[in-house]
């Protein structure tokens, strides 16, 4: 527990930070699309574009001009996206990669619990922070559509899969930073290294879904298991998209415990 407030203390900043815009941003969204008449704005300009690319615009962002889709898309937005990945890879660079570059890692390597205790802690401290984030852009988001529409129990249970499929994305972009900070040398080359990895996938997902040639890559891309506008729709995979990135999840972590007990600390 003394680690956990160790950790929520080092990032409660940030945290409260991302809770509170998130939560607005997902009031703002479902706001704006109850004030404004997007449907008929930009349809005409949905149909004057290629088949390929109107249909992944209707998927991706043309679905939020229903109220649904925007729910939907509020977890969805890059800017969401952004903060949630900040968090992600921030946490285990900073108490791995830093602490090691620091030496503090080996005065905290000194108390006594072991090193697969240490990745174990931290690895759950950093889903519970997380975790709470998204909690909270869950209930704004549910909030935001009792009073801006009208809460049904399927749209109720929607919001609840979205969250869960986002929760689990940012474990998996949370578990390979730490996989990335266990296996380098101190310092910030895993963050970056993390960071970098994330957005050459979410931008290979858009790349995927425009150019055919690229369509094969989409099996084996993080952020195609992660779709809220399909969920909402009810054309979603939950299970199969919960089974992938718990599974890669769990492999990751389990590496990074062997990789961090075996290496040197220098």
């Amino acid at each position: 527990m003394s680690y956990f407030r160790f950790i929520w203390k080092s990032n409660s900043g940030f945290t409260f930070f991302s809770m509170v815009f998130i939560a607005l941003f997902q009031v703002m969204i479902l706001y704006l699309v109850t004030t404004f008449d997007t449907q008929a704005m930009l349809k005409s300009v949905l149909e004057q574009m290629p088949p390929r690319l109107k249909i992944f615009l209707d998927d991706a962002f043309f679905s939020t001009l229903t109220f649904d889709g925007a729910a939907a898309f509020g977890f969805n937005h890059p800017i969401v996206l952004a903060l949630l990945a900040i968090v992600a890879i921030t946490i285990p660079v900073k108490h791995i990669s830093r602490e090691i570059e620091s030496g503090t890692m080996e005065l905290m390597l000194s108390q006594p619990f072991s090193r697969k205790s240490l990745v174990w802690k931290l690895w759950l401290s950093a889903c519970v922070i997380l975790g709470m984030i998204i909690l909270v852009a869950s209930l704004s988001s549910i909030l935001a559509v009792q009073i801006f529409h009208q809460l049904h129990v399927d749209v109720l249970i929607k919001i609840i899969y979205i969250s869960l499929n986002i929760f689990l994305l940012f474990i998996l972009v949370m578990t390979y930073t730490l996989f990335a900070a266990v296996s380098t040398k101190g310092g910030g080359f895993s963050g970056s290294l993390s960071a970098m990895i994330t957005l050459i996938l979410y931008l290979l997902f858009f790349v995927g879904k425009l150019w055919d040639p690229m369509e094969v890559t989409l099996h084996f891309n993080i952020f195609n298991y992660y779709q809220p506008q399909n969920i909402m729709l009810g054309n979603g995979s939950i299970f199969r998209d919960t089974g992938i990135l718990t599974g890669l999840t769990i492999i990751l972590l389990v590496l990074s415990w062997h990789r961090f007990d075996r290496r040197d600390i220098p």
